[in-house]
C-alpha cells in the first residue's frame, strides 16, 4: 500500500491528470487531449499515464491512432481517491466534470435551496437535446458528487424550445428557477436572457 501512496503523489502531472480524469469518468483522453487540456508537455503525460494504468487507476484502449485513457471503474481506490480530489477541487469543478461533455448539452446548472435558507434540496436544470442514456448518466454523476443516494437529486429537464417559450412566458416555474441562487456549470443563464429579451438586429 505504501507503495501505491508514493505512486499516486509523487508527482504534479500525475496529480493534474486525476485532477482532470475523475471528476470525468465517463470521457476518455488522449495524451494530445490531456497536454491541451492541461498544458503540460506529452513526453511526461506519456510517463505518468503508463503509470496510472499499471497501478489500476486508469485504463487505455485504442481509437484510431490514438491510445484514450479513461478512470478505471473497478479500482479499490476509486471511491476515496475521487473523494480527495473533489476535497481539492471544490463542488463546482466536479459538478462541471459531472457534464462535461455530454452531448446536445446547452445550458446546466445546479440550485442549492439549502444555501438560500429553504428546504434542504438541490436542484439540477439541464436544457438540451440529449439522449436518455447520456443524461441519466450525468445525473447519476451529480448525485454521487453531491453525496446524494441514486434517485434523490431533483432533475428539471428541458429541450431548447420549451426553455425558451417557458422563459418568455414567464412560466412561475421557470421563474423560480431563474431567480433562485445557482451555481453555472454549462452555458450562462444570464448570456441567455440577454439574448432573448434583447430586441433583434432587424426590430430596431
Amino acid at each position: 500500500m505504501s507503495e501505491l501512496l508514493t505512486e499516486l503523489f509523487s508527482s504534479r502531472v500525475r496529480a493534474a491528470v486525476l485532477a482532470h480524469a475523475l471528476p470525468r469518468p465517463h470521457l476518455g483522453f488522449s495524451l494530445t487531449d490531456f497536454s491541451r487540456l492541461l498544458g503540460l508537455p506529452i513526453s511526461s503525460l506519456q510517463h505518468e499515464c503508463y503509470k496510472l494504468e499499471r497501478i489500476g487507476l486508469l485504463s487505455a484502449r485504442r481509437a484510431g491512432n490514438a491510445r484514450l485513457y479513461r478512470v478505471n471503474p473497478t479500482c479499490p481506490v476509486l471511491a476515496p481517491l475521487t473523494a480527495l480530489i473533489h476535497a481539492c477541487i471544490g463542488l463546482k469543478a466536479m459538478l462541471r466534470g459531472c457534464v462535461d461533455g455530454v452531448t446536445g448539452l446547452e445550458l446546466a446548472f445546479l440550485i442549492d435551496r439549502a444555501a438560500a435558507g429553504e428546504q434542504p434540496t438541490s436542484h439540477l436544470v439541464l436544457v438540451g437535446e440529449v439522449p436518455l442514456e447520456a443524461l441519466d448518466g450525468a445525473v447519476a454523476r451529480a448525485e454521487t458528487a453531491l453525496g446524494l443516494p441514486p434517485g434523490r437529486l431533483e432533475v428539471a429537464f428541458f429541450r431548447p424550445d420549451d426553455w425558451h417559450a417557458r422563459v418568455v412566458a414567464g412560466h412561475p416555474f421557470v421563474t423560480s428557477l431563474l431567480t433562485s441562487g445557482r451555481l453555472e456549470l454549462v452555458g450562462s443563464v444570464d448570456d441567455e436572457l440577454t439574448g432573448l429579451f434583447s430586441p433583434s438586429i432587424a426590430g430596431t
